[in-house]
């Protein structure tokens, strides 16, 4: 009995997204309940855990490359599990910071690996297909674990913690059995080598939008550090929400977030084209604007919602167009995974430093939106800049 590629990346995924979303949810409260951390201290952990991520994807692609994608897998599940045990044990707010980097440092080993392995050889429709599975999979997990993790928060600020490492061997123990029946050159991925670069580089296709398409990841990517690391406790100290409500909130965008990579999966309207660029991120702008002004619950609901279909539009564009058209699949998922890491780190740590300034979840809206807009301006330059090559080639 053979198995493909996909019936391991998807459940893996799925089980990954649940565990890392599950951690860094919870340790915004627990390290408020054990540690005594105020909104930028707690925030510090999901930036931590992304600036670590950042740091390997950004300096280590050569490293990562030389890795079978199996192999690298297996040894950041494995890491991961010995950190999260360490971390419930953590004696001290500094050591719980040490150990958030070390598991963001092993994940580095697992999502760019894993997306890179599974992009590997597809393109055109099969891709976008692919793509979409691959994104249903790992977002099922972001709307799964805030529930868990804020139900469980509830109760005791540790047991989320527990799930997690239940969650991580898991995953091991489905990966490692599950690939002995993967065919044999199901292993590896395609990457240049040495003797075939000139080939490579004229086989290289990657279309001039993958630039505004990062850059708008990054942005999205610092609305989603605000919404995930600072939000939390903000919405609990300020505006009195529960655990398992905010948990459920997060819940929301993660669900429509979901809905929204996968219709995407199915369609191609939206491919190369910069004018639904454009319109994306400019709603996502308008909508954490308006976030930061709504304080009742059916207003929060409708903007978190809106959040989460348009931070996936700006997620689907980052991945799609910074693979297709390339040989080197690993290194592009680096670089994707690395621009989603740098806005996560700025979002959470800036929304935290700023609200414990000012007391103004407002302010930390408005200054959301503003670093959004910059990603329209940056859309309409490569727009011109690829309307004019294209006129002159014509």
């Amino acid at each position: 009995m053979r198995v493909s590629k996909l019936a391991i990346v998807c459940p893996s995924a799925l089980v990954m997204g649940i565990t890392t979303n599950c951690l860094n949810f919870a340790l915004v409260f627990y390290s408020h309940d054990k540690f005594g951390a105020n909104t930028f201290q707690a925030s510090l952990f999901g930036s931590l855990y992304s600036l670590s991520y950042l740091c390997v994807c950004s300096f280590g692609g050569k490293l990562l490359q030389q890795i079978p994608p199996l192999k690298s897998i297996v040894i950041s599940i494995t890491c991961c599990f010995v950190w999260l045990l360490m971390l419930l044990k953590a004696p001290s707010l500094h050591v719980a910071y040490i150990l958030e980097t070390a598991i963001g440092i092993s994940i580095a080993l697992y999502w760019p690996q894993l997306m890179g392995w599974l992009a590997s050889g597809l393109e055109g429709k099969q891709l976008a297909r692919a793509t979409s599975f691959f994104n249903f999979s790992w977002s099922t997990g972001t709307i799964i674990a805030p529930f868990l993790a804020g139900y469980l928060s509830d109760i005791n600020g540790i047991y989320p913690l527990y799930l997690c490492v239940c969650l991580i061997t898991l995953n091991g123990l489905y990966v490692v059995i599950a690939s002995r029946w993967l065919p044999p050159d199901a292993t590896t991925t395609v990457t240049p080598t040495t003797t075939t670069t000139q080939q490579s580089a004229a086989e290289d296709h990657s279309p001039l939008m993958r630039f505004p398409c990062w850059y708008g990841l990054i942005c999205a990517w610092f609305a989603i550090g605000f919404i995930y690391n600072s939000y939390p406790l903000m919405a609990e100290q300020s505006l009195g929400f529960s655990r398992q409500y905010i948990g459920n909130l997060i819940l929301l965008r993660a669900l429509t977030a979901t809905i929204m990579m996968t219709a995407m999966g199915f369609c191609s309207f939206w491919q190369f084209r910069y004018w639904q660029l454009i319109i994306g991120h400019l709603l996502l702008a308008v909508n954490m604007l308006l976030f930061g002004f709504a304080s009742s619950s059916v207003a929060i609901i409708m903007l978190i919602s809106v959040s989460g279909v348009l931070c996936a539009h700006a997620y689907t564009n980052s991945m799609f167009h910074g693979i297709s058209g390339s040989i080197n699949r690993t290194l592009r998922m680096a670089i994707h995974e690395a621009a989603l890491s740098i806005g996560a780190v700025i979002g959470g740590a800036a929304t935290g430093w700023l609200f414990e300034r000012t007391r103004s979840i407002r302010g930390c809206g408005l200054f959301v939106a503003a670093i959004v807009i910059s990603a329209v301006i940056c859309d309409l330059i490569f727009c011109i800049v690829e309307a004019r090559r294209k006129a002159k080639t014509a």
